[in-house]
């Protein structure tokens, strides 16, 4: 197949485990096995493997969007994203920084376990009239919680969504 012509799709056959793949290119009706390997380092890189792995199934479909030129979507274009992804040191940044993320999770979760009573001071402020004029009066509350502030990652973004290699 030339490597100038535009794919009807991509299909990432998954194995049983969801951990290893081949990849299968559709030209024509005519389909081509390009690469095998790894999966979860495609899975960073594809939002749209993320959402199909979502939904189960041991296949991912890549087609370009109905009534799109595309011109991109071609064999050449597969081809160099799948070395990009393959790269052992794109592999070992990917690495290194879902590591460093773990890290801070772990901390979050030892931090959030600490019994620390943190001090918090609410200032109410209230005003009152009187026959001889007015004056203003602050009450202010001290409370004891251990509990009123928490480390917490309301999103976690995908590694590879941070590095902008998507």
């Amino acid at each position: 197949m030339d490597s100038s012509a535009r794919l009807d799709s991509v299909v990432f056959q998954l194995t049983p485990t969801r951990t290893r793949f081949d990849l299968v290119i559709t030209v024509n009706g005519k389909k081509e096995k390009i690469a095998s390997g790894l999966f979860n380092p495609f899975h960073c890189h594809l939002k749209v493997a993320r959402d199909q792995m979502a939904k189960g199934g041991y296949s991912i479909v890549l087609v370009p969007e109905h009534g799109s030129d595309a011109t991109w979507f071609t064999r050449g274009t597969i081809e160099r994203f799948v070395r990009f992804v393959s790269t052992p040191e794109i592999l070992e940044r990917v690495y290194t920084i879902e590591s460093e993320i773990l890290q801070i999770e772990e901390a979050i979760a030892i931090q959030g376990n600490n019994s620390i009573g943190i001090s918090i001071v609410e200032e109410n402020q209230i005003k009152q009239e009187s026959t001889e004029g007015t004056f203003e009066r602050t009450r202010r509350k001290n409370k004891q919680n251990g509990n009123a502030v928490k480390a917490g990652v309301p999103y976690k973004v995908g590694v590879l969504e941070c590095l902008n290699l998507y």
